[in-house]
């Protein structure tokens, strides 16, 4: 189906192209919000956080850390 939403990953020659047929037949082509949609903004996002965190994580000493790690694992126990 033809689509413009270039900021897609789904998005080829201005395609869709999903990797499955429940995301093809819930596509909503030309809509930024379709529930198929996989955004490449969203991705670069992501990938910034995980790199600021990195960084930050270089700078702490041992006990800091263990200290982050109690805390990540409280927060999954809720």
């Amino acid at each position: 189906m033809n689509c413009n939403n270039t900021y897609c990953l789904w998005n080829a020659f201005e395609q869709c192209c999903p990797e499955s047929e429940e995301l093809h037949n819930a596509a909503i082509p030309n809509t930024l919000d379709c529930p198929s949609a996989m955004r490449a903004d969203h991705q670069e996002a992501m990938c910034q956080i995980i790199n600021e965190v990195d960084e930050m994580m270089y700078g702490r000493n041992f006990g800091e850390l263990i200290d982050i790690h109690k805390f990540v694992r409280g927060q999954r126990d809720v």
